[in-house]
Protein backbone atom coordinates (compact mmCIF):
# COMPACT_ATOMS: atom_id res chain seq x y z
CA UNK A 1 0.00 0.00 0.00
CA UNK A 2 1.51 3.03 -0.86
CA UNK A 3 2.09 5.84 1.78
CA UNK A 4 -1.01 8.72 1.46
CA UNK A 5 0.02 12.51 0.65
CA UNK A 6 -4.01 13.50 0.85
CA UNK A 7 -3.83 13.91 4.21
CA UNK A 8 -4.46 17.90 4.14
CA UNK A 9 -4.23 19.06 0.45
CA UNK A 10 -5.62 22.62 -0.38
CA UNK A 11 -8.82 22.34 -2.02
CA UNK A 12 -11.23 25.08 -3.95
CA UNK A 13 -14.78 24.66 -4.38
CA UNK A 14 -15.38 26.64 -7.85
CA UNK A 15 -19.15 25.84 -8.27
CA UNK A 16 -22.03 28.83 -9.35
CA UNK A 17 -24.78 26.98 -8.50
CA UNK A 18 -24.29 24.93 -5.40
CA UNK A 19 -20.49 26.03 -4.35
CA UNK A 20 -22.09 27.64 -0.87
CA UNK A 21 -23.92 24.67 -0.25
CA UNK A 22 -21.27 21.83 -1.11
CA UNK A 23 -18.96 23.17 1.27
CA UNK A 24 -20.97 22.98 4.21
CA UNK A 25 -21.35 18.91 3.33
CA UNK A 26 -17.57 17.92 3.43
CA UNK A 27 -15.80 16.70 6.37
CA UNK A 28 -14.52 19.48 8.47
CA UNK A 29 -11.34 17.89 8.28
CA UNK A 30 -10.29 19.30 4.98
CA UNK A 31 -9.53 23.03 4.33
CA UNK A 32 -11.55 24.03 1.58
CA UNK A 33 -12.68 27.43 0.29
CA UNK A 34 -15.22 28.51 -1.95
CA UNK A 35 -15.55 30.70 -5.01
CA UNK A 36 -17.91 30.88 -7.68
CA UNK A 37 -15.94 30.47 -10.25
CA UNK A 38 -11.48 29.87 -11.20
CA UNK A 39 -11.76 33.88 -12.25
CA UNK A 40 -13.08 35.13 -9.21
CA UNK A 41 -9.76 33.62 -7.24
CA UNK A 42 -6.51 35.81 -7.02
CA UNK A 43 -3.56 34.01 -9.46
CA UNK A 44 -1.46 33.73 -6.11
CA UNK A 45 -3.91 31.67 -4.38
CA UNK A 46 -5.10 29.24 -7.13
CA UNK A 47 -1.17 28.64 -7.68
CA UNK A 48 -1.68 26.63 -4.39
CA UNK A 49 -4.43 24.71 -4.93
CA UNK A 50 -4.03 21.12 -5.21
CA UNK A 51 -7.42 19.75 -5.42
CA UNK A 52 -10.37 21.72 -7.41
CA UNK A 53 -14.17 20.75 -6.73
CA UNK A 54 -16.98 21.80 -9.72
CA UNK A 55 -18.58 21.14 -12.82
CA UNK A 56 -17.70 22.79 -16.04
CA UNK A 57 -14.58 25.37 -16.65
CA UNK A 58 -13.64 27.95 -19.72
CA UNK A 59 -11.14 27.21 -22.10
CA UNK A 60 -7.63 27.31 -21.17
CA UNK A 61 -8.83 28.19 -16.82
CA UNK A 62 -7.11 24.88 -15.44
CA UNK A 63 -3.86 25.82 -16.61
CA UNK A 64 -4.46 28.75 -14.09
CA UNK A 65 -3.88 26.29 -11.04
CA UNK A 66 -0.25 25.11 -11.64
CA UNK A 67 -0.55 22.79 -8.45
CA UNK A 68 -3.44 20.89 -9.38
CA UNK A 69 -3.36 17.15 -8.81
CA UNK A 70 -6.71 15.85 -8.69
CA UNK A 71 -10.25 17.36 -9.93
CA UNK A 72 -13.25 16.02 -8.86
CA UNK A 73 -16.42 16.96 -10.87
CA UNK A 74 -19.68 17.43 -9.68
CA UNK A 75 -21.21 16.01 -12.63
CA UNK A 76 -20.20 13.56 -15.19
CA UNK A 77 -19.47 14.88 -18.51
CA UNK A 78 -15.19 14.90 -19.21
CA UNK A 79 -15.06 16.32 -22.88
CA UNK A 80 -14.51 19.28 -22.01
CA UNK A 81 -11.84 19.19 -19.85
CA UNK A 82 -8.63 18.84 -23.01
CA UNK A 83 -9.68 22.36 -23.92
CA UNK A 84 -9.83 23.58 -20.14
CA UNK A 85 -6.19 23.01 -20.09
CA UNK A 86 -6.20 19.81 -17.80
CA UNK A 87 -2.43 18.86 -17.32
CA UNK A 88 -1.60 15.02 -18.00
CA UNK A 89 -1.37 12.95 -15.38
CA UNK A 90 -4.06 14.59 -12.86
CA UNK A 91 -6.69 12.71 -11.19
CA UNK A 92 -10.12 13.01 -12.20
CA UNK A 93 -12.96 11.85 -10.03
CA UNK A 94 -16.66 12.61 -11.08
CA UNK A 95 -20.26 11.81 -9.78
CA UNK A 96 -21.55 10.12 -11.90
CA UNK A 97 -23.55 7.43 -9.51
CA UNK A 98 -25.50 10.68 -7.64
CA UNK A 99 -27.87 11.48 -10.67
CA UNK A 100 -28.68 8.39 -11.67
CA UNK A 101 -32.48 7.65 -10.55
CA UNK A 102 -33.37 11.55 -10.75
CA UNK A 103 -32.47 11.53 -14.42
CA UNK A 104 -33.76 7.87 -14.99
CA UNK A 105 -37.13 8.92 -12.88
CA UNK A 106 -37.09 12.29 -15.48
CA UNK A 107 -36.47 10.05 -18.68
CA UNK A 108 -39.56 8.31 -17.49
CA UNK A 109 -41.68 11.19 -16.46
CA UNK A 110 -40.72 12.70 -19.96
CA UNK A 111 -41.58 9.71 -21.89
CA UNK A 112 -44.99 9.47 -20.85
CA UNK A 113 -45.63 13.34 -20.98
CA UNK A 114 -45.04 13.09 -24.75
CA UNK A 115 -46.96 9.46 -24.72
CA UNK A 116 -50.50 11.28 -23.00
CA UNK A 117 -50.03 14.76 -24.69
CA UNK A 118 -49.22 16.48 -21.41
CA UNK A 119 -47.89 19.30 -23.94
CA UNK A 120 -50.78 19.83 -25.75
CA UNK A 121 -52.69 19.95 -22.84
CA UNK A 122 -51.01 22.52 -20.99
CA UNK A 123 -51.00 24.91 -24.00
CA UNK A 124 -53.88 28.08 -23.76
CA UNK A 125 -56.52 27.92 -24.38
CA UNK A 126 -57.30 24.89 -24.59
CA UNK A 127 -59.40 24.17 -27.65
CA UNK A 128 -59.36 20.23 -27.83
CA UNK A 129 -62.24 18.14 -29.03
CA UNK A 130 -64.06 16.48 -25.56
CA UNK A 131 -62.89 13.03 -25.23
CA UNK A 132 -60.69 13.42 -28.69
CA UNK A 133 -57.28 11.87 -27.49
CA UNK A 134 -54.37 9.97 -29.72
CA UNK A 135 -52.32 8.88 -26.77
CA UNK A 136 -50.35 5.86 -26.60
CA UNK A 137 -49.51 3.09 -24.04
CA UNK A 138 -45.72 2.68 -22.83
CA UNK A 139 -47.03 -0.61 -21.62
CA UNK A 140 -46.66 -3.45 -24.28
CA UNK A 141 -44.28 -0.94 -26.32
CA UNK A 142 -41.06 -1.29 -27.39
CA UNK A 143 -38.01 1.27 -25.82
CA UNK A 144 -35.06 1.47 -27.27
CA UNK A 145 -32.44 2.85 -24.65
CA UNK A 146 -29.27 4.24 -26.18
CA UNK A 147 -26.40 3.97 -23.75
CA UNK A 148 -26.84 1.36 -21.12
CA UNK A 149 -24.54 2.82 -18.40
CA UNK A 150 -25.60 3.52 -14.78
CA UNK A 151 -28.56 5.63 -16.34
CA UNK A 152 -28.92 3.97 -19.08
CA UNK A 153 -29.95 0.72 -16.47
CA UNK A 154 -31.79 2.76 -14.05
CA UNK A 155 -34.30 3.81 -17.22
CA UNK A 156 -34.54 -0.19 -18.60
CA UNK A 157 -35.59 -0.78 -14.40
CA UNK A 158 -38.23 2.03 -14.32
CA UNK A 159 -39.67 1.50 -17.87
CA UNK A 160 -39.37 -2.14 -17.84
CA UNK A 161 -41.68 -2.31 -13.97
CA UNK A 162 -44.83 -0.45 -16.11
CA UNK A 163 -44.54 -3.28 -18.52
CA UNK A 164 -42.49 -2.43 -21.49
CA UNK A 165 -40.02 -4.45 -23.80
CA UNK A 166 -36.49 -2.50 -23.78
CA UNK A 167 -33.35 -3.08 -26.09
CA UNK A 168 -29.99 -1.98 -25.26
CA UNK A 169 -28.03 -0.22 -27.26
CA UNK A 170 -24.11 -0.31 -25.91
CA UNK A 171 -20.77 0.63 -28.02
CA UNK A 172 -20.33 -3.22 -29.08
CA UNK A 173 -23.47 -5.77 -28.02
CA UNK A 174 -21.12 -7.98 -26.90
CA UNK A 175 -22.17 -8.10 -23.16
CA UNK A 176 -26.30 -8.63 -22.30
CA UNK A 177 -28.16 -5.26 -20.65
CA UNK A 178 -29.56 -6.88 -17.36
CA UNK A 179 -33.16 -6.27 -17.37
CA UNK A 180 -33.39 -5.49 -21.11
CA UNK A 181 -34.94 -8.23 -23.51
CA UNK A 182 -31.98 -7.86 -26.13
CA UNK A 183 -28.30 -5.98 -26.77
CA UNK A 184 -27.02 -4.76 -28.99
CA UNK A 185 -24.35 -2.86 -30.90
CA UNK A 186 -24.35 1.17 -32.18
CA UNK A 187 -23.97 -0.59 -35.34
CA UNK A 188 -27.26 -2.02 -35.40
CA UNK A 189 -29.04 1.08 -34.05
CA UNK A 190 -30.96 2.20 -37.08
CA UNK A 191 -31.84 -1.21 -37.65
CA UNK A 192 -33.19 -1.79 -34.34
CA UNK A 193 -35.03 1.48 -34.27
CA UNK A 194 -37.35 0.07 -37.21
CA UNK A 195 -39.00 -2.33 -34.60
CA UNK A 196 -39.06 0.06 -31.35
CA UNK A 197 -41.55 2.16 -30.32
CA UNK A 198 -39.69 5.36 -28.58
CA UNK A 199 -36.18 5.83 -27.82
CA UNK A 200 -34.41 7.35 -24.76
CA UNK A 201 -30.82 8.94 -25.18
CA UNK A 202 -28.62 8.38 -22.29
CA UNK A 203 -25.04 8.70 -23.88
CA UNK A 204 -21.95 10.12 -23.25
CA UNK A 205 -19.95 12.23 -25.37
CA UNK A 206 -17.24 10.50 -27.19
CA UNK A 207 -16.11 11.03 -30.78
CA UNK A 208 -18.36 7.66 -31.68
CA UNK A 209 -20.93 8.75 -30.22
CA UNK A 210 -21.39 12.28 -32.08
CA UNK A 211 -24.70 12.45 -34.01
CA UNK A 212 -24.92 8.29 -33.47
CA UNK A 213 -28.89 9.28 -33.48
CA UNK A 214 -28.89 10.68 -37.17
CA UNK A 215 -31.46 11.11 -39.83
CA UNK A 216 -31.24 7.18 -40.40
CA UNK A 217 -32.01 6.28 -36.91
CA UNK A 218 -35.04 9.16 -37.13
CA UNK A 219 -36.70 7.87 -40.76
CA UNK A 220 -36.34 4.18 -39.32
CA UNK A 221 -38.72 5.45 -35.92
CA UNK A 222 -42.32 5.08 -36.53
CA UNK A 223 -44.56 7.91 -36.89
CA UNK A 224 -46.01 7.49 -33.49
CA UNK A 225 -42.21 7.58 -31.93
CA UNK A 226 -41.20 9.72 -28.69
CA UNK A 227 -37.60 10.45 -28.50
CA UNK A 228 -35.93 11.61 -25.09
CA UNK A 229 -32.51 12.20 -24.69
CA UNK A 230 -30.70 13.06 -21.38
CA UNK A 231 -27.35 12.18 -22.07
CA UNK A 232 -24.74 14.62 -23.74
CA UNK A 233 -26.02 17.37 -26.05
CA UNK A 234 -24.15 15.96 -29.60
CA UNK A 235 -24.91 12.60 -29.30
CA UNK A 236 -28.17 13.43 -31.44
CA UNK A 237 -28.76 15.10 -34.49
CA UNK A 238 -30.64 18.37 -33.42
CA UNK A 239 -31.08 19.49 -37.48
CA UNK A 240 -32.46 15.94 -38.21
CA UNK A 241 -34.42 15.64 -35.24
CA UNK A 242 -36.12 19.37 -36.15
CA UNK A 243 -36.58 18.45 -39.18
CA UNK A 244 -38.24 15.15 -38.32
CA UNK A 245 -40.75 16.95 -35.94
CA UNK A 246 -41.47 19.91 -38.39
CA UNK A 247 -42.42 17.17 -41.25
CA UNK A 248 -44.55 15.21 -38.84
CA UNK A 249 -42.35 12.24 -39.02
CA UNK A 250 -42.89 11.38 -34.70
CA UNK A 251 -45.16 12.07 -32.09
CA UNK A 252 -42.60 14.18 -30.44
CA UNK A 253 -39.40 14.99 -28.23
CA UNK A 254 -37.68 16.22 -25.25
CA UNK A 255 -34.43 17.17 -24.81
CA UNK A 256 -32.74 17.99 -21.96
CA UNK A 257 -29.46 19.00 -23.40
CA UNK A 258 -28.41 21.42 -25.68
CA UNK A 259 -25.06 22.74 -27.53
CA UNK A 260 -25.25 25.62 -26.29
CA UNK A 261 -27.20 26.25 -22.51
CA UNK A 262 -29.22 28.14 -21.60
CA UNK A 263 -30.51 27.91 -25.18
CA UNK A 264 -30.56 30.87 -27.34
CA UNK A 265 -33.84 32.60 -27.45
CA UNK A 266 -34.08 32.97 -30.89
CA UNK A 267 -32.81 29.74 -31.26
CA UNK A 268 -35.69 27.33 -33.57
CA UNK A 269 -36.01 25.16 -31.18
CA UNK A 270 -38.04 26.71 -29.17
CA UNK A 271 -40.04 26.69 -32.19
CA UNK A 272 -40.38 23.31 -33.40
CA UNK A 273 -43.63 21.48 -33.21
CA UNK A 274 -43.35 18.60 -30.58
CA UNK A 275 -40.52 19.56 -29.51
CA UNK A 276 -40.34 20.24 -25.22
CA UNK A 277 -36.92 22.23 -24.56
CA UNK A 278 -36.16 21.36 -20.74
CA UNK A 279 -33.66 23.84 -19.21
CA UNK A 280 -30.80 21.01 -18.79
CA UNK A 281 -32.02 19.54 -14.99
CA UNK A 282 -32.86 16.03 -15.33
CA UNK A 283 -30.15 15.66 -12.34
CA UNK A 284 -31.59 18.24 -10.27
CA UNK A 285 -33.05 16.59 -6.81
CA UNK A 286 -32.96 18.09 -2.84
CA UNK A 287 -30.09 16.12 -1.85
CA UNK A 288 -27.66 16.81 -4.57
CA UNK A 289 -25.11 18.84 -3.11
CA UNK A 290 -24.69 16.64 0.25
CA UNK A 291 -24.78 13.05 -1.89
CA UNK A 292 -21.77 15.54 -4.47
CA UNK A 293 -20.15 15.80 -1.00
CA UNK A 294 -20.19 11.95 0.12
CA UNK A 295 -18.87 10.85 -3.65
CA UNK A 296 -15.90 13.49 -2.88
CA UNK A 297 -15.28 12.20 0.98
CA UNK A 298 -15.61 8.67 -0.48
CA UNK A 299 -12.69 9.14 -2.66
CA UNK A 300 -10.86 11.00 -0.39
CA UNK A 301 -10.67 8.12 1.87
CA UNK A 302 -9.67 6.05 -0.75
CA UNK A 303 -6.78 8.27 -1.32
CA UNK A 304 -5.62 8.82 2.35
CA UNK A 305 -5.65 4.76 2.65
CA UNK A 306 -3.40 4.33 -0.44
CA UNK A 307 -6.14 3.20 -2.90
CA UNK A 308 -7.36 4.03 -5.90
CA UNK A 309 -10.16 6.33 -6.07
CA UNK A 310 -13.26 4.43 -6.54
CA UNK A 311 -14.62 6.98 -8.65
CA UNK A 312 -11.63 7.79 -10.96
CA UNK A 313 -12.55 8.13 -14.67
CA UNK A 314 -10.37 8.01 -17.56
CA UNK A 315 -10.42 11.15 -19.17
CA UNK A 316 -11.14 10.48 -23.43
CA UNK A 317 -11.80 6.95 -22.97
CA UNK A 318 -15.23 5.10 -24.33
CA UNK A 319 -17.86 3.83 -22.87
CA UNK A 320 -18.64 0.38 -22.59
Amino acid sequence: MKPSTWHDPRILVAHTAMGAELLTHLDPTVTAVQATSLLDVPRNELAEVEVLIGHHFPAHSLALLPGLRWLHLTGTGTDHLSAAGLAPGTLVTNSARVPVESVAEYALSALLMLLKEFPTLSARPQRRVWHASTAAMLCGSTVLVVGAGRIGQAVIRKVTALGARCVAVTRTGERSVPGADRTVGAGRLAEVAAVADHIVCCLPATTGTRHLVNGDVLAALPAGAALVNVGRAGTVDDEALREALEAGALRGALLDVHDIEPLPADDPRWRTPGLVVSPHCAFAFPGEPAAVGQVFQDNLTDLRAGREARDAVVVGGHPG
